[in-house]
C-alpha cells in the first residue's frame, strides 16, 4: 500500500487555516505537515521554518528532518491556498499522476529562452552558482552534469550553447517607471553596453523554471532534492527556478501535466476566477461540487470563504 507524506506550504503565519486544512485532508494521507513561517505553537505536525517566501524552497530544505518517513513512497506537496481534487488521496494518486514508484511530478518546465514575458527572467541570466561568505565547491554538480540531467528530464530543450544569446533588454520585460531605482540603472548600464558591444547572455548555470505550488517526489529522490532546495536559497535563488531545477537534477524521471487527463487551473486573470462564481465563496458548496475534470485550484484565500459546513 502506498503511504504518502502531504506537506502544506505556507507564504505566511496563517495559524487560523491549520484546523481547516487538517479537515480538508484527513482520512486522505498518512501523514501531513504543515511549514509554517516563525510558527512558534505546539502542535507537533506543525514545522517552522525561517526564510523569504520567494525563496520557499528552502522551507522544504529546513523542514526535511521533521517531515521524512522511511515509510514513505512519496512526498506529495501543494500550496496552503491550493484546493486539491477531493478524489485524490494515497490510495489512488498514482493513476492520477500517472507515476510509478521513482517518478515525480511538477506542473510543466518551461524554456527560459522564450518564455521571455515571465517577470523573474534576467534573475536566471544574472544568476551564478557563488555567493558571499558561502562555501559552496561541491554542493551542487558541475554544469555538463547539471545540464545532462535537465534534458533527460526534460527541463531543457537542448544544450544551452544551441539557444540564441539574449539581449539586456530581452530580461527586463517591463520597463520599470523610476527610472532611479537601482535595478533600472542597471537595466540601462547593460542595455547601452550592449547597443556597442553586441554582447548576447546565455544561463552561466543550466536552469529549469516552472510554477510550483504542487509538486510530488518520490521516496527515492526526496533526500537530495532537498539538498538542491537548501542550496539554491542559501544562493538567494527564486523559487520557481530553484525548485523545478532542484527537482529535475536530483529526479529518476519527471511526470508533468501534458501527460495527464486532468489539469490544473492556475488563476491569474479576472476570467479565471470566473470559475468559482457557482460557489459563492462557499468552501462546501466547492468541496461537494469540484469539477471532475480539474486536479488543482489555485490560489483560493480560505480567509475570504464560509468555511463553516467543513467538518
Amino acid at each position: 500500500m502506498n503511504k504518502v507524506v502531504l506537506v502544506v506550504i505556507y507564504n505566511h503565519k496563517y495559524e487560523k487555516n491549520i484546523e481547516l486544512i487538517e479537515k480538508l485532508y484527513k482520512n486522505r494521507f498518512s501523514w501531513i505537515y504543515h511549514l509554517m513561517p516563525f510558527y512558534s505553537g505546539d502542535r507537533p505536525n506543525v514545522i517552522p521554518v525561517y526564510e523569504n517566501s520567494v525563496y520557499f524552497q528552502g522551507y522544504v530544505a529546513q523542514g526535511f528532518q521533521k517531515f521524512y518517513q522511511p515509510e514513505a513512497t512519496h512526498y506529495f506537496f501543494v500550496a496552503d491556498d491550493m484546493i486539491l481534487n477531493p478524489e485524490i488521496n494515497e490510495t489512488n494518486y498514482r493513476e492520477f499522476f500517472h507515476l510509478n514508484e521513482s517518478q515525480s511530478f511538477i506542473s510543466d518546465f518551461f524554456n527560459l529562452y522564450e518564455y521571455l514575458d515571465w517577470p523573474h527572467i534576467h534573475e536566471a541570466f544574472i544568476f551564478k552558482p557563488t555567493y558571499h561568505h558561502l562555501e559552496i565547491k561541491g554542493e551542487l554538480p558541475d554544469y555538463q552534469e547539471v545540464e545532462k540531467k535537465l534534458i533527460q528530464n526534460g527541463a531543457l530543450n537542448r544544450p544551452i550553447k544551441e539557444e540564441p544569446g539574449l539581449k539586456w533588454k530581452q530580461l527586463y520585460p517591463k520597463v520599470i517607471k523610476n527610472i532611479f531605482c537601482k535595478k533600472n540603472r542597471v537595466w540601462l548600464a547593460h542595455w547601452l553596453s550592449d547597443s556597442i558591444r553586441r554582447k548576447r547572455y546565455t544561463l552561466s548555470y543550466p536552469l529549469a523554471a516552472s510554477y510550483s505550488d504542487i509538486f510530488i517526489v518520490s521516496a527515492q529522490t526526496v533526500r537530495p532534492f532537498c539538498h538542491y532546495c537548501g542550496v539554491f536559497a542559501a544562493l538567494r535563488l527564486f523559487v520557481e527556478i530553484a525548485l523545478p531545477t532542484a527537482l529535475a537534477l536530483s529526479a529518476k524521471g519527471v511526470v508533468t501535466e501534458k501527460e495527464l487527463s486532468l489539469k490544473g487551473k492556475p488563476l491569474w486573470t479576472t476570467e479565471d476566477y470566473t470559475l468559482l462564481e457557482p460557489y459563492k465563496k462557499n468552501l462546501e458548496l466547492l468541496w461537494k461540487n469540484y469539477p471532475k475534470d480539474v486536479l488543482y485550484i489555485h490560489p483560493i484565500k480560505l480567509s475570504q470563504w464560509d468555511t463553516h459546513g467543513i467538518s
